[in-house]
């Protein structure tokens, strides 16, 4: 009985733990762990592309300083050729303001509205749920629609203050709950005619960014043009006329 009773003594001593030990442990899983400074002290973000862009941009001066032969006005040529290329690689580059990322996010937004809707879910519970599963501005506001879809809001009154393109989906809901009529297919048709003329504004920027491109290689060809075409064309005229 002795053996015993030492050895439960024992086993209670390495089990038991004091109890300022026992309040630590608490704290420590209930309060935040501090980040590293490390984690803490992030680098300022440097825009992506960087060095590749004025590579581009380098080469582009390299070329115009080719075709334009050497020598001072054609390194300065150069130079503005490089700047310019520059500005326009990081023009094309940066990022998209708050409407074109709602004009970029809504086409999905208006197919998984759909697919949610069409799977037999409220109205108020499908925007919310699409809204939770769309990054950005867009899902910040169709979360905040989706409240007030919850709170028991009228479509037009929980819709209200869409911005734009935003509000082409409001209109069709409220047309849709309004009139009782399907909106599934609607927000189909909706989602296509996104597309497509968000396909139309890609076009037009492809050919704007294509003659953007082109005028550095037309100001460098334009000097060349008037000094071996043109000046040599006009004296020789004068000279036969004089």
């Amino acid at each position: 009985m002795t053996a015993v009773a030492v050895a439960a003594l024992a086993g209670a001593l390495l089990l038991w733990a004091p109890a300022a030990d026992v309040r630590r442990d608490r704290l420590a899983a209930v309060a935040p762990r501090p980040q590293p400074a490390a984690a803490r002290t992030r680098a300022p973000d440097r825009p992506p592309g960087t060095a590749r862009r004025w590579s581009m941009a380098a080469a582009a001066g390299a070329g115009a300083l080719l075709l334009l032969g050497g020598g001072l006005p054609a390194a300065v040529l150069a130079v503005g050729a490089t700047v310019l290329a520059e500005r326009l690689l990081r023009r094309a580059g940066a990022s998209p303001d708050d409407e074109e990322r709602l004009a970029r996010d809504l086409p999905v937004a208006c197919d998984l509205l759909a697919v949610c809707l069409t799977a037999g879910t409220p109205v108020g519970a499908a925007v919310a749920a699409v809204g939770g599963s769309v990054a950005g501005p867009l899902g910040e506001r169709l979360v905040a629609v989706g409240g007030l879809y919850r709170l028991g809001a009228a479509p037009r009154r929980a819709w209200a203050g869409a911005p734009p393109p935003v509000d082409a989906l409001a209109r069709v809901v409220v047309r849709a709950g309004e009139s009782g009529s399907a909106v599934a297919p609607a927000l189909q048709r909706l989602a296509g005619d996104l597309r497509s003329s968000q396909h139309s504004r890609v076009e037009a920027a492809v050919r704007r960014a294509g003659v953007w491109v082109l005028a550095p290689l037309g100001l460098c060809f334009l000097p060349a043009f008037l000094c071996l075409g043109v000046v040599p064309l006009v004296l020789g005229i004068a000279a036969d006329v004089f």
